[in-house]
């Protein structure tokens, strides 16, 4: 028995997966960074702070929770396209994710 996901619109997919590359992959590896330079005292999120003493570790607990986040996303799909401002609300997500990212890397840079 297999299930599929099936997408209502596809442009709500792809801002799923935005949310998913900023907050996971950008901001994860971007954090990475600027702990290795900067320290990891610099970190805000005490969690975060903690897993950075093992790099890759954080990385995966920061991606594995974007990705679930992502697939609750999709599965309320939906129910979160009922929503109004709904668009608007993932594009603010994307770009504070694109700032902070920008913000690590800011931090990582100016130290090296």
């Amino acid at each position: 028995m297999t299930h599929r996901l099936r997408l209502e619109n596809p442009e709500y997919a792809e801002l799923v997966l935005a949310v998913v590359v900023v907050w996971g992959v950008c901001d994860g590896l971007s954090m990475v960074l600027a702990a290795e330079f900067a320290g990891r005292q610099l970190e805000a999120n005490p969690l975060m702070r903690a897993l950075l003493a093992t790099p890759p570790l954080a990385l995966a607990v920061k991606l594995g929770g974007v990705l679930a986040a992502g697939a609750l996303a999709l599965a309320g799909e939906r129910f979160i396209r009922t929503v109004p401002g709904w668009r608007v609300w993932f594009a603010v997500l994307i770009g504070v994710g694109i700032a902070v990212t920008t913000l690590n890397l800011l931090v990582a840079f100016a130290l090296v």
